[in-house]
């Protein structure tokens, strides 16, 4: 990061800058931009993007449009709301770019790298690094983990959120995987949360605990669906624990990259 990506003395520093304007028409360029920091700001969906950039909903549809065919972004359902489309940055240096890199342009033309990745680092680790993971954790979940991990032999993986009307708010759910029929989801086979930078413990069981019995009061069959951890760091004893008694199961970086 410090010798490539934050130097402005190299020429992968405006890799990004260029990347988008080879790919987006003139007049849709400055709009471009403007979406893709809306999301690196944490808003994925059309209207969220729109309000937060103060630009019309057809707008924005239009270049998400694009950039979409473009594989710039990709857009991805939501697991439970029906219709809703969330997206994401495809290009790891369009995420980096938006995040990390334009926020502090200056200061990566002024000042050593290495001070400006220590300010940037949080910010990194949040809004690029933990959603990757995250996206690593769903491909892993419909590609590689065993039958008997999630059981349905072919399945489909997204994230999810579900209203939470007693606490007046709602709750993610990172990996959502559901068995696929002939290309349409269908069994709730897991719900899952991901954790890129942080040591994983009892509360976030409990956590997903909680989401499945709201999904289960909406009506989603949850009696066979397996609460699923995933942790860049690793997890607690307790969770350890959890685990040996068959209550969760849990994935780190080595299940990950070497299988089951």
């Amino acid at each position: 990061m410090c010798r490539t990506v934050l130097s402005w003395r190299v020429p992968l520093f405006w890799e990004a800058r260029y990347l988008l304007e080879s790919e987006a028409d003139h007049a849709d360029r400055a709009l471009c931009h403007s979406v893709l920091g809306a999301i690196a700001d944490g808003r994925s969906t059309p209207g969220g993007i729109a309000d937060r950039i103060g630009a019309s909903l057809s707008d924005v549809s239009h270049v998400l449009a694009v950039m979409s065919n473009q594989q710039l972004l990709y857009g991805e359902p939501d697991a439970f709301r029906t219709g809703l489309t969330r997206y994401h940055i495809a290009e790891p240096l369009l995420a980096i770019e938006h995040a990390v890199a334009w926020p502090h342009r200056a200061r990566c033309e002024q000042e050593d790298a290495a001070g400006v990745w220590r300010r940037v680092r949080a910010t990194f680790d949040s809004v690029v690094a933990a959603p990757h993971f995250a996206q690593l954790c769903r491909d892993w979940a419909t590609r590689h983990a065993a039958w008997e991990t999630f059981g349905g032999a072919s399945r489909v993986a997204v994230r999810g959120t579900i209203p939470d009307p007693g606490r007046r708010t709602r709750l993610d759910a990172d990996v959502v995987v559901r068995a696929s029929v002939e290309g349409t989801p269908g069994t709730l086979l897991s719900v899952g949360l991901a954790r890129w930078n942080e040591t994983m413990d009892i509360h976030h069981l409990e956590r997903l605990r909680h989401i499945m019995s709201l999904l289960d009061a909406s009506g989603e069959y949850t009696q066979q669906t397996v609460a699923a951890c995933y942790s860049g760091i690793g997890f607690s004893p307790e969770l350890r624990a959890a685990e040996a008694r068959g209550e969760v199961v849990l994935v780190d970086v080595d299940r990950l990259y070497h299988g089951e």
